[in-house]
C-alpha cells in the first residue's frame, strides 16, 4: 500500500467511496452531508489543505483523508497557536476496512505534520466511530473534552489531540 497526494483524477472515487464509508456505519448520512463527503474537488482546493489517498500495488483506491496544516475551513477549531493541525473525513472502502488502511492514512498525516512543524494534532469524531476511536488512542491521541462541540444540531463531535514533536 502507498500513499499519495490525491488528483483530480481521483476526485470523483474518493466521493464514492467517502460516502459508502460513512453509510457503513449504520448512521444517517443526509443528501446535505452526502454532497459535502463527495466535494474532494473543494477540500484539495481549500487554503492549508491536502488530499490524501492510500492505493494498492495495482492503483486500487483504499481510503482517503483531508489534512489540515494550519487553520482553514477545515480545520473547526481556532488554531491557538500557528502548530495545530488535523485531519477530517479519514474513510476506508468497506471492502477493506480492518487492513491497516485507516492507521496507515492517519501515519502519513502524522508524518505531514510533523515535518510541517505542527505542534498537535487535533481532530474531531463523533461517537459511533469506535473503530477510529481505538486507532486514534492506540497511535497515543487522547481525549479533550473541552473541545467537543456541535456543528449542526444533533450531531456532537468528541474532540482528539496529539501533542506533536516537529524534531
Amino acid at each position: 500500500m502507498r500513499v499519495r497526494e490525491a488528483t483530480a483524477d481521483d476526485f470523483e472515487a474518493i466521493g464514492r467511496l467517502t460516502i459508502a464509508a460513512y453509510r457503513g456505519l449504520d448512521t444517517w448520512v443526509g443528501d446535505d452531508y452526502a454532497a459535502h463527503l463527495a466535494d474532494v474537488e473543494g477540500r484539495a482546493k481549500a487554503e492549508n489543505t491536502i488530499v490524501l489517498v492510500a492505493e494498492d500495488d495495482d492503483g486500487r483506491l483504499l481510503g482517503s483523508v483531508t489534512l489540515t496544516i494550519g487553520g482553514g475551513p477545515f480545520f473547526e477549531w481556532d488554531p491557538e497557536t500557528d502548530g495545530d493541525c488535523g485531519f477530517r473525513m479519514l474513510a476506508v472502502d468497506p471492502e477493506v476496512q480492518g487492513k491497516g488502511v485507516g492507521p496507515r492514512l492517519v501515519a502519513e498525516c502524522l508524518a505531514r505534520a510533523r515535518a510541517a512543524g505542527c505542534r498537535r494534532m487535533i481532530i474531531g469524531s463523533t461517537e459511533w466511530m469506535t473503530t477510529a476511536h481505538r486507532i486514534y488512542e492506540r497511535l497515543g491521541f487522547r481525549r479533550v473534552p473541552e473541545l467537543d462541540w456541535t456543528p449542526v444540531p444533533h450531531v456532537q463531535l468528541i474532540a482528539y489531540r496529539l501533542d506533536l514533536d516537529p524534531a
